[in-house]
């Protein structure tokens, strides 16, 4: 008897599935849209905090011109070295304000001497003003949190403003002035809330202040 072969219908491989490693299926990552793209395109990073205490070279080259390639220190030796004024270790960045040139036997003094150091961040202070070492990006940082606590302080007087009658309640009511825990108390209270505990201080002094009702000899009251 001869062999036969049957006809089998061809295999299709199916594609194998990803999953995580917590056994969920990965999700397909969808295309960037060309928009976002383009804002990715003219993204820029920001610098590193090494590079930012980096002092370019045109810095340097300002004042070398400016120093006569001295030493800053007045001992009268040729610059070597830029200093850092305020140290990077302390946030002192590369710009021009944070900058001095010195010998390598000043820089040394300076490094090692904490009270030299303090002396110079004093010197720079009064010269470039209290925060010398700052580069763009501190003043920027700084500027944003300055707009924000000031934006805080503000809210903060329009809720004491917005609480100063019930406050002049309570006060009147407990003859005394209010402490600043009770303050901070009423302070938390939503406007609603504080809506609420104003009346109910009100109509209360309102009905302390009503005389008590009096009765003549053999009168008889109900309950």
């Amino acid at each position: 008897m001869s062999h036969q072969t049957f006809w089998k219908p061809e295999k299709k491989v199916k594609q194998k599935k990803a999953y995580s490693s917590l056994g969920q299926r990965k999700k397909d990552k969808k295309p960037i849209p060309e928009w976002k793209k383009d804002i990715l395109a003219h993204h820029k990073s920001r610098p590193s905090r090494a590079d930012r205490a980096e002092f370019p070279p045109e810095v340097v080259a300002e004042l070398i011109e400016e120093t006569q390639g001295l030493c800053q220190c007045g001992c009268g030796r040729k610059s070597t070295q830029t200093h850092h004024v305020m140290p990077r270790g302390r946030s002192g960045r590369g710009v021009k304000t944070n900058a001095m040139r010195v010998c390598d036997i000043c820089h040394d003094r300076i490094q090692t001497n904490e009270e030299e150091l303090q002396g110079w961040i004093t010197t720079y202070s009064l010269i470039y003003g209290p925060r010398f070492w700052f580069d763009e990006q501190d003043w920027e940082e700084y500027n944003r949190k300055q707009a924000a606590q000031k934006r805080v302080e503000v809210q903060k007087q329009e809720r004491l403003e917005s609480i100063k009658p019930v406050m002049e309640l309570l006060t009147t009511a407990a003859g005394r002035t209010l402490k600043s825990k009770e303050i901070r108390l009423l302070e938390s209270m939503d406007t609603k809330q504080m809506s609420v505990f104003s009346v109910m201080i009100s109509d209360a002094l309102n009905n302390f202040s009503k005389p008590a009702p009096s009765y003549g000899y053999g009168e008889r009251f109900e309950d």
